[in-house]
C-alpha cells in the first residue's frame, strides 16, 4: 500500500520526502524509486520540516500511537483503515486528537469511487426509489500473506470495515442490529492463525433498512 500511495502522490503533484520501514531494505527500495531519504526511524520521519503530510500504511496495532505522533509534530495525517484494532484504542485516539481530528482523514476511498459515489447520488436524488436493502459484495483477488494475518486485525477490521463505511454512509444511518457468520474456506493456514477468509453480514437500521455484506 505504501507504493500505491507513493504513486499517487506524484500522480497529484506532490513530493514524497522520506520514507520510513521497519523492513529498511523495503523503505530502501520505495525510496530509490520515489528520490526520497530514508529515515532510521519513525520519530526521524514525523519530524522532517520538510514533511507537511504523513501517510500511515503501517500494520494495524501501530496506526494509534503513530498518528498521535504525527499531529503532536503538526502534520495533516492520512491513515489507512482500520484506525484501531479495538474500540478502546480508537477511543484513546479520539480523546488525544481532540480538535486536532480534524487534521486525520482515514482511508475509506470507496466513497471518492466513480461507481460508489454515482449510486450515493442516485439515492440521495431520489432517481432509483425507496432504498429497502443493499447488498455488498467485496472479493480480494487472492489471500493476504500469511505473516500479515497476526497483526492485521482480522478480516473484518481489515477487510469488511470498507463494506461497513460504505453501508452506513449509503443507507444514511446508524445499524442498530448485526448479525455476523464466518468461516475459513479458501486458506486452512488463515483459521490456523485465528483468522476467517470468508464471512457473511446483516445489519439492520432503526427504519428496517438493511444492509447484507
Amino acid at each position: 500500500m505504501a507504493r500505491v500511495h507513493a504513486k499517487a502522490i506524484r500522480a497529484a503533484g506532490g513530493a514524497l520526502v522520506t520514507v520510513y520501514d521497519v523492513v529498511e531494505t523495503a523503505a530502501k527500495s520505495l525510496a530509490a524509486d520515489t528520490g526520497a531519504s530514508v529515515a532510521h526511524s519513525p520519530e526521524e520521519a514525523l519530524h522532517h520540516p520538510d514533511v507537511g503530510a504523513v501517510v500511515v500504511v503501517t500494520s494495524s496495532d501501530t496506526h494509534v500511537d503513530l498518528v498521535i505522533q504525527a499531529t503532536r509534530a503538526g502534520k495533516a495525517v492520512m491513515c489507512e483503515k482500520p484506525l484501531a484494532p479495538n474500540l478502546a484504542d480508537a477511543q484513546r485516539c479520539i480523546n488525544e486528537l481532540g480538535p486536532r481530528a480534524n487534521n486525520v482523514f482515514l482511508a475509506f476511498n470507496r466513497r471518492f469511487d466513480p461507481g460508489h459515489a454515482a449510486l450515493k447520488k442516485a439515492i440521495d436524488g431520489g432517481e432509483i426509489g425507496n432504498l429497502e436493502q443493499l447488498t455488498i459484495t467485496s472479493r480480494d483477488p487472492a489471500p493476504p500473506p500469511l505473516e500479515y494475518i497476526p497483526n492485521s486485525g482480522g478480516l473484518f477490521r481489515d477487510m469488511m470495515i470498507h463494506d461497513f463505511d460504505m453501508a452506513r454512509w449509503i443507507l444514511g444511518e446508524e445499524p442498530v442490529s448485526i448479525h455476523s457468520r464466518g468461516s475459513c474456506l479458501v486458506d486452512p493456514q488463515i483459521g490456523k492463525l485465528g483468522d476467517i477468509d470468508t464471512a457473511c453480514v446483516t445489519m439492520v437500521t432503526l427504519s428496517g433498512k438493511q444492509a447484507v455484506s
